[in-house]
């Protein structure tokens, strides 16, 4: 009896540890710590942790967060039972220019887009597609027309309506991601699907300008020219998803109005850009983090002013700004606040949750409208990210990426431009 009387109080305090245990690794869980943090050098590493818990660094290891390095800290219960490692890497931020220029995202900066073929009905009323038989397919960039460029719509159905069934076959020159191709085809002469104009001659494609939207310019590097913008995919061309994005390019955009966003109806800036015009950059990726490519030698850097680039762990909940335009090409600052910020150890399109408080924007768009995307986020003077998403049923908050997995984006070589999806 006197022996379990005395296994009691030892049971009990055994039972004790065990849950407080449980429960210190439960917080840890539920506060998402990342495994991996980037600091600045000189940064405090300001994680929320408080006794029982502590850090502790292996004796190989003599972190200073003002060295440059990579350190392993180990964050242990009562300063002897270890939780979770985590790895601090303490590296210099890019010093990049922010953005907030409104640009025209152009799928070519020259021909046409085959954004569908059709089926046509001939004089026998049998079904055909010259396109198809051709070789032509969805994305396919027409760039001549029997030798001669043609860079609207309306210039190659004037030259097939100049077709006549003597002649022979017509030359389309194409390019397809990068190859460029010589396609005969024959028009034929078909009744109209759409039903509303008489028999015609016609290849049976659907055809684009080359304009695939209004977004606006992220961040870049001054040193390299490398740029980035939108901070999402091009998901679609024309309305096709399954339409791969080319090497494109951007040209500057003058937005003439907006439409204001309300609860279920995103709204949009209203932009108009010359494909004609010079553009100020070509386009080598298009990944969900964004459009990434190189700015021409002409684009004006003459008032280049660097920011640094925010680690997340320097990212806090509160007062931020975003940089775009609402008129013509000014760009302007707007105050928001970041109400949410993901942990977050590897790439997510999805790291910050922001919600516009400036009344004036407020009042202009209702909160986040399409063609902000892109915008850059800017915190106690540092690049945190970038727009990406509204909500649809409350315009005024939306999603960021944060601008440290454009950074890494951007650094990473090009194998191949990605398929929209």
């Amino acid at each position: 009896m006197k022996t379990g009387k005395k296994l009691k109080p030892i049971i009990i305090g055994c039972l004790v540890c065990v849950i407080g245990y449980l429960m210190v690794i439960s917080y840890i869980q539920s506060t998402s710590f990342p495994k991996y943090i980037q600091i600045s050098p000189g940064q405090k590493l300001n994680l929320p942790i408080h006794y029982p818990l502590s850090f502790h660094q292996k004796k190989t290891d003599h972190f200073r967060s003002g060295t440059i390095g990579h350190y392993d800290l180990q964050l242990k219960l009562l300063g002897a039972i270890p939780i979770k490692t985590f790895h601090v890497v303490v590296k210099k931020p890019l010093l990049v220019v922010p953005g907030g220029q409104s640009v025209g995202v152009l799928y070519s900066s020259r021909g046409v887009v085959v954004v569908g073929l059709v089926s046509l009905k001939n004089q026998e009323a049998k079904e055909c597609s010259p396109a198809r038989d051709a070789g032509l397919k969805p994305g396919d960039i027409i760039l001549e027309l029997d030798g001669k460029p043609v860079n609207v719509v309306e210039e190659v159905e004037e030259a097939i309506k100049k077709y006549q069934e003597s002649q022979a076959k017509i030359v389309l020159t194409i390019k397809r991601n990068e190859l460029v191709m010589h396609l005969p085809i024959r028009p034929v002469l078909a009744e109209n699907p759409t039903g509303f104009s008489k028999k015609k001659y016609m290849l049976g494609i659907l055809i684009e300008d080359p304009a695939a939207g209004v977004g606006t310019l992220s961040f870049y590097d001054p040193l390299s020219g490398r740029f980035a913008g939108l901070g999402h995919r091009i998901s679609d061309f024309a309305g096709k998803k399954e339409i791969p994005f080319q090497n494109g390019e951007i040209v500057v955009a003058n937005i003439t109005g907006l439409k204001m966003g309300t609860p279920g109806r995103p709204g949009e800036k209203i932009g108009l850009f010359n494909i004609n015009t010079s553009p100020i950059g070509k386009i080598n990726k298009n990944t969900q983090f964004g459009i990434y490519g190189t700015l021409y030698p002409h684009f004006n850097h003459s008032q280049d002013q660097t920011t640094p680039v925010a680690y997340l762990s320097e990212i806090k909940k509160g007062a931020a700004e975003i940089y775009t335009v609402i008129q013509g090409t000014k760009v302007e600052k707007f105050e928001i606040e970041i109400i949410k910020v993901y942990p977050q150890d590897r790439p997510r399109d999805k790291g910050l949750i922001i919600k516009v408080t400036d009344k004036r924007l407020l009042n202009l768009t209702g909160g986040i409208i399409q063609g902000m995307s892109g915008s850059p986020i800017i915190q106690n003077g540092k690049l945190v990210g970038a727009v990406t998403h509204v909500f649809v049923n409350d315009p005024t908050k939306g999603y960021g990426v944060l601008a440290e997995w454009m950074v890494q984006e951007m650094s990473r070589k090009t194998k191949k431009m990605s398929k929209a999806s």
